[in-house]
Parts: structure tokens; sequence; C-alpha cells
């Protein structure tokens, strides 16, 4: 019976690859992050693919890097600090699982980004960025009462882009270039076997693979533009190593228990995204900018696992779907050398009410952003940013085995994120 037992918790823990993600943590829906440059921020990510500001275009809209003239590479630090807490009971057989529910179950967090663009031509530009685009950190107490469900859940993500952008006409111009994308994740969760005690599952895995990013500007005059982006979606072949830690209790059960042990592959599918941005230039001071973005992330609709231990794979329902992001912003020229900067958006989740889980207790959110550059210098400025996210009490009704219990609550969640930047041009 405690074979049995570990491995559904097991399938189980490596399913969560898929969507191990806090809301608190992840700032877009799902796993994704959008925080990156701190000028993203400051409009809430409203003319990203468009406006073309700084270097951080590279990695936006790679067609925008043709509106800087200089070489540039800039630089951003975000703190994330988000709160979630879970409110509810785990029913186990009709009875409370013992346990607490106390604390912020998320952990905070330094996300940095570095962008730059080499001016080899008036109309031919290179460039490269680094950046987190997926990730999260949540972490339940060992005596969480879902803790069957869930303890850590943790994602971490970097890509490394390289772009070109060409100038086509005085019009048009076209940028794109590969993306390499590093995905680790941790899982962890506590087994239940019964008399026996609690046991515990760590499944911890990596992989490396490639996908691209593609982009266009359309400039309708020196003060109207649109740009398009598109970023492919990038299939990581995860192989996972699972460790099984039994209970203090009788040594050759222990050992038993423990020689479950193995190996496991699945497959995360990080999701493909288009956006389509307007930017205009009122007047030499004021600026209105716009962002809508489709999230492919129905492609998250099974997940299958396979295990060395002789067990057959595993299929989970997940039954995501896709997601539209839109945001609004504007910007004020104060002064010579003080831009102020703010907007607002909407992003709408790929989970709902049926299948909201512990490790992704995610839903609809709300943002608005405000922030600053400040020209410190002739070839060097200064960015800070602020971002709040709201969200709405969202429900749960979680039962991942038949030892795992239900899984009956509500989580609050909310975060705030500031960001610091600096802007070098050669």
């Amino acid at each position: 019976m405690t074979v049995v037992r570990w491995r559904w918790v097991s399938a189980a823990a490596i399913a969560a690859l898929t969507n191990a993600s806090g809301s608190g943590a992840a700032f877009a829906s799902g796993f994704a992050l959008r925080e990156g440059a701190t000028d993203w921020m400051a409009n809430a990510f409203a003319g990203e693919t468009a406006k073309a500001y700084d270097a951080s275009t590279a990695y936006a809209n790679p067609a925008g890097m043709v509106r800087l003239d200089q070489t540039e590479l800039d630089g951003s630090l975000n703190g994330i600090f988000p709160t979630v807490n879970f409110s509810g009971t785990n029913l186990l057989n009709g009875a409370p699982v013992a346990g607490t529910t106390a604390g912020n179950d998320i952990q905070s967090v330094a996300d940095p980004a570095q962008f730059g663009v080499y001016n080899f031509s008036p109309d031919l530009k290179f460039g490269f960025s680094v950046t987190g685009p997926f990730g999260q950190r949540t972490t339940y107490a060992n005596d969480f009462v879902g803790r069957y469900q869930a303890l850590v859940s943790s994602i971490t993500d970097v890509a490394v882009s390289a772009s070109a952008a060409y100038r086509i006409d005085d019009h048009f111009s076209i940028g794109a270039g590969p993306v390499l994308d590093w995905f680790y994740t941790r899982l962890t969760q506590a087994l239940n076997l019964g008399p026996l005690g609690d046991g515990a599952v760590d499944v911890h895995g990596q992989e490396i693979s490639a996908g691209f990013n593609i982009g266009g500007l359309y400039q309708f005059d020196p003060f109207t533009r649109i740009g398009i982006d598109y970023r492919s979606r990038i299939k990581q072949d995860v192989t996972v190593t699972q460790a099984i830690s039994p209970p203090a209790t009788n040594p050759v059960i222990a050992a038993a228990i423990a020689a479950q042990s193995a190996t496991g592959k699945t497959d995360v599918t990080l999701p493909d995204s288009l956006t389509v941005g307007f930017y205009h230039q009122i007047d030499q001071q004021w600026a209105v900018m716009s962002d809508v973005q489709w999230t492919h992330w129905s492609l998250l609709q099974n997940v299958t696992i396979t295990t060395q231990n002789g067990a057959p794979p595993t299929v989970i329902p997940e039954n995501w779907r896709d997601t539209v992001f839109v945001s609004i912003g504007s910007s004020y020229q104060a002064t010579d050398k003080l831009l102020l900067q703010g907007g607002l958006y909407y992003d709408e989740s790929p989970v709902t009410n049926a299948n909201r889980t512990s490790r992704l207790p995610d839903s609809n959110r709300y943002g608005i952003g405000v922030g600053l550059t400040y020209a410190a210098f002739r070839n060097v400025d200064l960015q800070a940013a602020y971002l709040h996210v709201f969200f709405p009490t969202q429900t749960i009704n979680e039962t991942t085995s038949p030892t795992s219990g239900t899984l009956v609550g509500k989580y609050s969640v909310s975060t705030n994120i500031a960001s610091i930047g600096i802007r070098v041009r050669f």
C-alpha cells in the first residue's frame, strides 16, 4: 500500500513542474514574470513593443533598436515583495488535518535584468538581453494543513537573447534573434503514510532549450508608431530526481520506502506570446502608449510523467486557457532632465476556480505603476519605479490524491515591487 501511495504522490509532484507558481511571486499570469526593465514597470508594461526608449527593447521588441543612435547598456534590479495568505482547512476522511495556516506563504526575491545595444550603423543594430521571464518562490510551513498538496514550489528561469535589427526604410524596421533558456525547478510536499507518519517527496531538475524572438516596428510619422513582437514557445524536456524521505520508523520499512527514490522525465512548454503595442507623442511633454498581449497557456492541457521505477506513464489533466493582457500608460517630460511615467494594466489568469491549486493559487490581477527617469549626466540616466498588484480573494477546493485530503479555503494575495535602473550610452 505504501508503494501505491508513493507513486501517486510522486507523479503529482512531477506534474507540479508545470504549474508550480504562487500568484504572489509570478506577477504575470501563470508562472510568468513581467518584471525586467525599470522602464517597463514605470508605465505598467504599457507600450513595451512600441516606445523603444532604451536598450530593453532588445528583449521587448528587437526591431525598436533602430531608434537608438548610440551604443547603450542598461541594468535593472527589481525587488519583489509579495504576500500570500491561506485561510481554511484540509479535510481527510471527513476530519481536518492537523496543522497551521498562519504566515506568509511566499518569499521575497531580487530579480535583475541586463540589456545592451551596439550601434553598428544608423540602420543596423545588434543587441542582447539577460532576463528571468518565468519564476516563483512559494514556501509553506512544514506543518501546513495542505502539506500533502504542496510545501515548496520553486522555479528559476534565465533567458539569454541575442538579436539584430535593420531599418528597411523611414517607416519600417524588423528585428529577430535566438533565445537560450535555462529552466530549473524544485518541488516538495509531505507524504501521508498513515500510521507510519509523514514522509517527504523532493523533486528537482533542470534543462536548457532554445527558441526565438521576432518583431517589427512601423512609424507613421515622427510622433506615432506601432510595434509587434512574437516570442516562440520553448519546450523543456526535464529530467528530474525524486528523493523520498521516510518517517522515523522501522528501519526495514524506512529503507524500502527510501529505495523508491528514482529519476523521471516530464516536459514543460514555456508558452509563446504575441504582443501589439502603440505609442503616440502628443506634444513635447506628453506621450501615451498601450500594449495588448496574447499568451498561449492552453498548451498546458495534460502533463505526462514517465518514471524509471517500472510504473506506467501518468497523465494528469491541467486544462489551462489562453490569456490576454492589456495595459495603458503615459509619460510626462517635466523638465529637460526629468521624465515622469505611469500606467495601469489588467492580466488574465490561465486558471479558474475549477482548476486552482495550492501550487498555483493564481487569479486575474490588476496593476498600477509609477516611475521616473532622471538624466544625471550627459550619457547616464537613473531610473526608479514602483508597482502594486491587486488580486481578488480566490477560493480553492483541491484534492491531489486519496491520501492528501481536500484543501478548502481562500487565498488573499497582494504584492509590491520596487525597481532601480541605470542607462549608460557610449
